[in-house]
C-alpha cells in the first residue's frame, strides 16, 4: 500500500480552502449559517458559488433600528 503523503496533504489544504466560508459562518455567528453551508456545499465548486458563500459568511449583520 503506497500513499503519496503529498497528494493527501493538498486534499486536506483544498478541503479546508473549500469549507473557509462555511467555517467563518459557524465561527463569526452568523444569522445564515445555514444558508452560507447549503451554498458552499452545493456550489462551492464554481468560483462564483464559493465566492457568495464568503460574501454571505463576512458581511456585516444587519441591525435592527427601533423608533
Amino acid at each position: 500500500m503506497d500513499i503519496n503523503i503529498g497528494a493527501v496533504l493538498g486534499g486536506v489544504v483544498f478541503l479546508a480552502l473549500f469549507l473557509l466560508p462555511s467555517y467563518l459562518a459557524f465561527h463569526r455567528g452568523v444569522h445564515d449559517k445555514w444558508l452560507v453551508l447549503i451554498v458552499n456545499v452545493f456550489l462551492g465548486g464554481t468560483v462564483i458559488g464559493w465566492g457568495v458563500a464568503l460574501y454571505l459568511a463576512l458581511r456585516k449583520p444587519r441591525t435592527v433600528v427601533i423608533d
